[in-house]
C-alpha cells in the first residue's frame, strides 16, 4: 500500500522527501518496539481498548462514507467497517480467551501469507527470490510465535502482535526510503515499485528515463485496459486458481488468459510471445521461472482492432479517464525497443501494470500537499486493495486477472479522489456471444 500511495504522490515530490518516508518508518517502527516491550511487562501494559479506538473511528468514516458511494465502492466500504468492527470486539473481550483468539487469528494469516509468499518464489524464480524465501521464513517464525503462550500467557497478545506488525511493515518503508535515496533524479518512482530485469534499472537504459507529471499540463485522456479471461469468461473470485493464474481447457492445455491497454488513437500496449509457448502441464512448471532460459523473441499486436478481428473481443474493459498520457506514450517508446517475452518477468499483464503505473504516477502530486486528503487517501479500502494485489504480483508475477482487479480498484480510487475520474466504467464486459477462451501468452 505504501508503494501504491508514493507512486500516487510522484517521484518528484518522493525524491525530495525520501528522508521523511524514511523518518516515518523509524517512527513507526519505535512505535511498534514500544508494544512490544510495554506488552511483556504486567505493569506496563497497555489496556486493548487503546488500540481499539483508532480502529473504531476508521471503521465509522468507513460507514459513513458509504452512504454517498455508488453501490460498488459501497460493499467495500461497508465490508472494511464490518471487519474492523469484528477485530475491535476481539480485542474488547474482557475474558482471557480473547488474547488467545487474536494470537491464533494473526498466526494464521501471517502462517499462511509467508508459505504464499516462499512457493510462489520458489516456482517463479524471479531476481532476489532467494532473499524473499528467507523472509517468508522470518514471517513464519513471526507468525508460529502468536500461536505460543509465552512470554505473557496471552495477556499481552494484542499489543505483541500490534507491535511486531509495526516493526515489520516500519522494516519495509526503511528499506524503500533507501531505494528512493538511491534513485537517479532523471528516473520514474515506478522503476523501483516494479520486479525489474537488471539491465532496465542501469544507467542508460531507455525505460528508466520516464517522465511524470509537470506544471506544463501534460495532455491527459482515457485508457481502457482490456482484458481476456483465462476461461472466456468472468471468473467468479472463489476461483482464485483460474482467475488469477492459469486455466485448462478440454484439450489440457493450460491458457493464462492475455491482457492489454488501449489509449485511442496511437498507443496500444499488447505483448505477446512471437512463436506460442509450450503449455502441457508437464511442461508449465518449467517455463513459469523468470530466468533469462525462458527469455524468447516477442511482438507488440498492432491494434485493439486487428486483434479482437482476428482473435474475440476483450472478455472485460476497464476504462479511466483524465489519464497521464503524454508520460504513458513515453513509456510506450521506450518498452517496445526490447521484444523480449518472459511468461512471468516480462509479459502481456506486466507491460500493461507498468504502464497503468507511468500513466497515473503524480496523479496527486498536488493534492498530497493536503494532510486531510492524504488521511482520505490512506483509508479509502481502494488504495489497500490495489496495494495487496501488487504485492501479491511483486511476489510471483503480473496475471491478466490481477491486471483486471488492479485496474478496477485503481479506477474506484480515481473516481472517489478525483472528480475528473467520477464517469469511468470500472469493468465492462461483453456479451457472452462475443466471449471465447483464449489460448493465453
Amino acid at each position: 500500500m505504501v508503494e501504491l500511495l508514493l507512486l500516487l504522490v510522484g517521484g518528484g515530490a518522493v525524491r525530495r522527501k525520501w528522508w521523511l518516508v524514511g523518518l516515518l518508518g523509524l517512527l513507526w517502527m519505535a512505535v511498534g518496539i514500544f508494544f512490544v516491550v510495554t506488552a511483556l511487562s504486567d505493569d506496563l501494559r497497555f489496556s486493548p481498548i487503546y488500540f481499539a479506538i483508532p480502529l473504531l473511528i476508521d471503521a465509522a468514516f468507513s460507514a459513513v462514507s458509504s452512504l454517498s458511494a455508488p453501490s460498488g465502492r459501497r460493499f467495500l466500504r461497508l465490508a472494511k467497517a464490518a471487519v474492523l468492527i469484528v477485530i475491535v470486539l476481539l480485542i474488547l473481550e474482557a475474558s482471557w480467551h480473547s488474547g488467545v483468539i487474536v494470537g491464533f487469528l494473526v498466526g494464521t494469516l501471517l502462517i499462511v501469507d509467508a508459505i504464499w509468499r516462499a512457493s510462489s518464489a520458489y516456482v517463479v524464480r524471479f531476481r532476489n527470490w532467494r532473499s524473499s524465501i528467507v523472509k517468508a521464513a522470518l514471517e513464519f517464525l513471526i507468525g508460529a510465535w502468536s500461536f505460543v503462550p509465552w512470554p505473557t500467557h496471552w495477556q499481552g497478545e494484542v499489543g505483541v502482535d500490534v507491535g511486531t506488525l509495526m516493526i515489520v511493515s516500519a522494516y519495509g518503508m526503511c528499506g524503500l526510503a533507501l531505494r528512493i535515496r538511491r534513485l537517479p533524479p532523471d528516473t520514474s518512482v515506478a522503476m523501483i515499485l516494479a520486479r525489474g530485469r537488471e539491465r532496465d534499472l542501469k544507467p542508460g537504459s531507455p525505460r528508466r528515463l520516464l517522465p511524470v507529471r509537470s506544471a506544463e499540463g501534460p495532455d491527459e485522456g482515457e485508457v481502457i485496459v482490456h482484458v481476456w479471461t483465462p476461461t472466456g469468461g468472468m471468473v467468479p473470485l472463489h476461483r482464485g486458481v483460474q482467475r488469477y493464474v492459469a486455466a485448462r481447457d478440454e484439450k489440457g492445455i493450460v491458457s493464462t488468459g492475455h491482457a492489454a491497454l488501449e489509449a485511442p488513437p496511437d498507443i496500444y500496449i499488447s505483448h505477446y510471445p512471437a512463436v506460442e509457448i509450450d503449455r502441457k502441464p508437464s511442461q508449465f512448471a518449467r517455463v513459469l521461472r523468470a530466468t533469462p532460459d525462458n527469455d524468447v523473441e516477442g511482438l507488440f499486436k498492432p491494434s485493439y482492432a486487428e486483434e479482437s478481428a482476428e482473435w474475440c473481443p476483450s472478455t472485460v474493459q476497464v476504462r479511466l479517464p483524465a489519464l497521464n498520457l503524454r508520460a504513458l506514450h513515453a513509456f510506450w517508446e521506450a518498452y517496445r525497443t526490447d521484444t523480449t517475452y518472459n511468461l512471468t518477468d516480462r509479459n502481456c499483464s506486466s507491460a500493461v501494470a507498468s504502464a497503468l503505473d507511468a500513466a497515473i504516477e503524480g496523479r496527486f502530486a498536488g493534492a498530497a500537499r493536503s494532510p486531510a486528503f492524504l488521511l482520505r487517501l490512506v483509508c479509502a479500502p481502494e488504495l489497500w486493495i490495489a496495494g495487496m494485489l501488487r504485492r501479491r504480483a511483486a511476489w510471483m508475477a503480473w496475471t491478466p486477472g490481477l491486471v483486471l482487479d488492479y485496474a478496477k480498484a485503481i479506477g474506484a480510487l480515481l473516481a472517489h479522489l478525483d472528480p475528473l475520474a467520477g464517469n469511468g466504467r470500472h469493468g465492462v464486459p461483453v456479451p457472452p456471444a462475443a466471449a471465447c477462451i483464449p489460448s493465453g501468452d
